[in-house]
């Protein structure tokens, strides 16, 4: 497991992070690596996303104002780096 999606947009970056955390394959929701979220799947983290229903970034940024891609197809996906 491992890899991500991100979104550019002019107000900065987000990225739905797949990772594990107290032993489960989780999914991190980020803006500008603050971590808005955590989530069962990567799916549940972008419907939260354009719903507005994660934490708010500190930088006060109101996220329901911003044109988010709303399908995991829309976003690039990066995969984990293989050493």
């Amino acid at each position: 497991m491992g890899g991500y999606w991100f979104c550019h947009t002019m107000q900065g970056e987000f990225r739905i992070v797949l990772t594990r955390w107290a032993g489960r394959d989780r999914v991190v929701l980020s803006y500008e690596g603050e971590a808005l979220g955590c989530y069962e799947t990567a799916e549940a983290a972008l419907d939260r996303l354009i719903h507005g229903e994660t934490y708010k970034p500190s930088c006060g940024l109101d996220i329901r104002q911003l044109a988010l891609p709303t399908t995991l197809t829309e976003w690039v996906f990066a995969p984990a780096a293989r050493h």
